[in-house]
């Protein structure tokens, strides 16, 4: 651990010098005009992750910050659980199998087209189409859902899911007449504030205010946004005032708070790092023995020092523990998290796996925190004999080979609750993962479990089930929580109107510079 320590403290020092360098940089057009004394009209973020794709659905991970800019959803809530209502202005629940959405009037896509309760048909279709979308959404039955008027609909429920409104507030409405995947890919149509004028993969994507806009139109006319995957870029572009809102890396949080330009704001997002094991047959992480040694021998504290800073809390549970549905008796049901760092421990485990001497591959996306964690898991596991192989993907790649459980043992990544629930992320995240599918004896019995849970509408005995669940999750060890990630957002002193949504997601278009 101690060569661990002095590698990123001599990482840390490259990042300051770097820093100050370039703290020299020339300055943005939006500081040139505030110090001009004119009120900006372009707002510039920093973003990380590209996707490589604008279709609304297709963009997940740090990236889809970018798509309430363009695309719109039913209704949204606000970080605070409040519900607004957006391309809908109301859901009446007829009984636990139909539900009536009442749609907006007067609501126009960017290219002309009226939204409407066909294009409201289309984009489920489109949703349930995709089987790894269509896990999200599995209690529709679009068969019996249908069309009532122009601006009412009647959304059929096979079985009721009390997770449904919160994925509902993740599904963006697609122009049914207009669609077309291509060109979706770099000019995607939407009923959202702003429309995009300019997109080059991993360099930028810019926006300007949509002039027919059903609701307020924007305070402010371009929005850019700066595809900054490196966290020096970052820090950089915010001391050189390049950017006027970026979220921080942990390790930065402190120099970003000399910045004088900039308040930071911070909050718990639900997302929670995991060690995603594939328990196939394709990986030796079948073996619970060996997911068990990987558990005990992972300092995780290390990684909330080391990686996050201390911005960040041990996990104690799969998920978050923000969720609205964790209670304190959901802590430490399994030795995992009771016991947690044991390196003689995982040394057993590793022996009784046969793990001993041979190599197992981690798959990240790339981002620096993700390869930092992989490099401390690769550490830890030398401590007991186990040799680590560390892939670095780009963001689209990371999600093909993820799926692929031919492809890796270990992936890393953050997973999190859009509907802030842990019984529906559980479940989801079991419906999805081809990882476990085929290697999880008990699957079947779990996704009945589940299943059941998501449909139970009273609170007192889904929390029953869920604690059963959480139980049958932990003790087959499909994933390994991390910690609970707090998130900091620096935001330009000038601006007003910033407010944190659903998952720290922004609404840019509320925003505005002072006079």
């Amino acid at each position: 651990m101690k060569k661990l320590v002095h590698k990123t403290f001599a990482l840390l020092l490259c990042m300051v010098l770097v820093l100050s360098a370039a703290s020299c940089g020339g300055k943005s057009e939006t500081q040139k005009q505030k110090e001009g004394g004119a009120v900006p009209d372009t707002l510039n973020v920093a973003i990380s992750g590209d996707n490589g794709t604008l279709i609304p659905c297709k963009v997940v991970g740090g990236f889809v910050g970018v798509v309430r800019q363009y695309a719109e959803t039913l209704f949204d809530y606000t970080i605070d659980g409040k519900i607004v209502w957006c391309l809908a202005t109301g859901v009446d629940e007829v009984s636990t199998s139909e539900w009536i959405i009442h749609l907006r009037e007067g609501v126009k896509f960017s290219n002309g087209n009226e939204f409407d309760a066909n294009d409201l048909m289309f984009t489920i279709q489109y949703y349930m189409s995709d089987p790894t979308l269509a896990a999200q959404f599995s209690s529709i039955d679009v068969s019996r859902s249908e069309v009532i008027d122009k601006y009412t609909f009647r959304l059929a429920i096979g079985a009721y899911s009390s997770m449904l409104m919160g994925s509902l507030s993740q599904m963006y409405m697609m122009d049914g007449e207009s669609f077309n995947e291509d060109e979706m890919v770099t000019k995607p149509i939407g009923t959202g504030p702003y429309v995009v004028d300019e997109y080059v993969v991993n360099s930028h994507l810019y926006m300007v205010a949509n002039e027919n806009y059903w609701g307020a139109k924007p305070k402010i006319k371009n929005l850019h946004f700066k595809i900054l995957n490196e966290e020096a870029q970052i820090v950089n572009a915010l001391e050189t005032g390049v950017v006027d809102v970026a979220s921080v890396p942990a390790q930065n949080i402190e120099l970003v708070k000399t910045f004088e330009n900039y308040e930071l704001v911070s909050y718990y997002s639900l997302f929670t790092p995991t060690i995603d094991f594939n328990i196939t047959e394709h990986s030796i992480m079948n073996d619970v023995n060996a997911r068990l040694a990987v558990c005990h021998a992972i300092n995780r504290q290390a990684i909330v020092d080391l990686v996050y800073f201390g911005n960040a809390t041990v996990l104690d549970y799969p998920v978050s523990m923000y969720c609205h549905d964790y209670t304190d008796d959901l802590a430490n049901l399994h030795e995992t998290y009771s016991i947690g760092y044991d390196v003689e421990l995982a040394r057993q485990y590793a022996e009784k796996a046969g793990l001993v001497g041979k190599t197992i591959t981690v798959i990240t996306n790339g981002q620096p925190t993700y390869v930092a964690e992989a490099e401390i898991i690769q550490l830890n596991l030398k401590e007991i004999g186990v040799n680590v192989e560390i892939k670095n993907y780009d963001t689209a790649s990371y999600w093909s080979i993820a799926y692929d459980p031919t492809m890796f043992d270990i992936s890393l990544y953050a997973v999190a609750s859009p509907q802030g629930y842990a019984v529906g992320m559980l479940y989801e995240f079991a419906m999805w993962s081809n990882a476990i599918k085929n290697g999880w004896e008990k699957y079947e019995q779990y996704l009945a479990l589940g299943a059941q849970a998501v449909a139970n509408p009273d609170p007192e005995s889904r929390k029953e089930m869920l604690m059963e669940m959480s139980k049958m999750f932990e003790e087959g060890v499909l994933w390994y929580g991390i910690c609970d990630m707090k998130s900091t957002v620096a935001v330009n002193k000038n601006l007003e109107g910033v407010q944190l949504w659903n998952s720290g997601m922004m609404h840019y278009g509320d925003w505005s510079w002072k006079a």
